[in-house]
């Protein structure tokens, strides 16, 4: 499902169109079936993180069925994706081994994905014709693809009466969105695939962090150094500000746990070329993201229960909220907001538990070293999440079913763990949700909108 969701095998290979996601989804509800069968996976323990992420999905059919009741046959359809793979990872991994080799699985194609990328931003630049395929670029009188630096170069050498675009073409029929490199499927969006890439770098640590492999083997040494590399290169190219913000905070989490004081050093240094190349300065940009702000704003006010009904954000606005908990909030109002806040919460709290809880038991290091990555990973998403929408994006509910990984691997070792929840931390997530609403509302003010 990572592969096939991902790497979108089905949109380059004609060979692959008649696989459906469908298709898919019931062979790993089958290897489900028989790895219960065959006792390699135990039968599922009810755990808070999966109560609140059933319980998420249950409102917002809740609020497509009311506000939005024409739409109710198709939003199965929009949770089956990151509803399975969370269900799949949280379910159906419970053992670390399991653990590595999905972790491993989600940063090999995100890698794939940032070589694409990578090979994109590279190839120069091209004359395509609006609304065409990226494999129908414009020729000249010689029968070569003509070159470009910018739309115009187009439209002087092309027919008359076309509209011209000017981009990188790619593998797997990709193509730039205005100079920055994306891939295509879910992660065609620039700063999403900056952010997957941000989500999946810390895994990158612990499958090649071990200090006795390290001493006897190169590759262990030299690939944290070349998937850093590669992320950051990929991360440039496009150009995503929310992307950069992620990336820096990932490296930061891991560089000041793992060296300390020293660590503030080398993360900033890392931070540099991405500081430095990978923003944009498009005001415009800055000024209809703040817009997105305020008509969610407004969708929450003009229903504030039920919202305007999940996936349906864009219904109402042709843009979309450009943040995750303010998309929650409009399209599934406050009660939404609290179970997506209260998931996402959950799993920082694993992350964090699991370290806190076995500190001191040497056979337990690997499970923390996971934890760790979880929560690395978990800051950088969180990072873009305050300037994308991933409220229902299959890269949020992956990570966040990941951390449920953990829990149940840490019960196969010890069943008497429990994760401590307690009145405070209800309080806690009801506080963050208030705070972060009230200060963008507070700063639109400011703002002017």
């Amino acid at each position: 499902m990572l592969g096939f969701l991902y790497i979108r095998p089905q949109e380059v290979f004609a060979s692959m169109r008649t696989v459906t996601f469908s298709m898919v989804l019931a062979l790993a509800v089958l290897g489900y079936v028989l790895d219960l069968g065959s006792r390699v996976t135990r039968p599922p323990r009810v755990s808070l993180l999966l109560v609140a992420a059933l319980a998420f999905y249950g409102w917002a059919a809740l609020t497509v069925a009311i506000s939005a009741p024409e739409m109710l046959n198709e939003s199965p359809l929009y949770f089956a994706a990151p509803g399975a793979l969370f269900l799949a990872t949280s379910l159906g991994v419970q053992t670390l081994y399991g653990f590595g080799a999905a972790s491993k699985v989600l940063l090999i194609v995100t890698l794939f994905m940032a070589a694409v990328a990578i090979h994109q931003g590279l190839s120069p630049r091209v004359c395509l014709v609006d609304g065409a395929t990226s494999s129908s670029a414009l020729l000249d009188s010689e029968g070569n693809v003509r070159t470009c630096k910018t739309r115009m170069d187009c439209a002087e050498a092309g027919p008359e009466g076309q509209d011209y675009l000017c981009e990188h073409v790619g593998l797997m029929g990709t193509r730039s969105d205005g100079g920055r490199v994306r891939y295509i499927g879910i992660f065609q969006d620039p700063n999403e695939l900056a952010c997957a890439m941000s989500m999946s770098l810390p895994f990158v640590f612990i499958w090649f962090g071990d200090r006795r492999a390290m001493a006897r083997r190169v590759l262990p040494q030299l690939a944290p150094v070349a998937v850093v590399v590669a992320c950051i290169v990929a991360t440039v190219m496009t150009k995503s500000r929310s992307g950069q913000i992620s990336l820096v905070a990932t490296l930061g989490v891991y560089f000041i746990r793992r060296f300390g004081l020293r660590g503030v050093g080398i993360g900033g240094l890392l931070a540099i070329p991405v500081l430095l190349f990978g923003g944009r300065s498009d005001e415009s940009s800055t000024e209809e993201r703040l817009e997105c702000w305020s008509e969610a704003i407004s969708m929450w006010r003009e229903h504030p229960i039920f919202g305007v009904g999940a996936k349906q954000f864009g219904q109402h606005y042709y843009l979309t909220a450009h943040n995750s908990a303010l998309l929650a909030l409009a399209e599934t109002g406050p009660i939404g907001l609290f179970l997506w806040t209260t998931t996402l919460y959950i799993a920082f709290k694993i992350a964090i538990q699991v370290q806190q809880d076995f500190a001191n038991r040497p056979e337990a290091e690997t499970a923390r070293a996971a934890a760790f990555a979880m929560l690395a990973g978990l800051v950088g998403m969180v990072s873009s999440a305050l300037f994308l929408s991933l409220t229902y994006h299959v890269a949020f509910w992956i990570q966040v079913g990941l951390a449920g990984t953990i829990q149940a691997a840490v019960w196969r070792h010890d069943p008497r763990w429990r994760l401590r929840w307690r009145w405070r931390d209800l309080a806690l997530v009801v506080g963050l949700d208030v705070g972060v609403v009230a200060a963008i509302v507070v700063y639109l003010k400011l703002k002017g909108i």
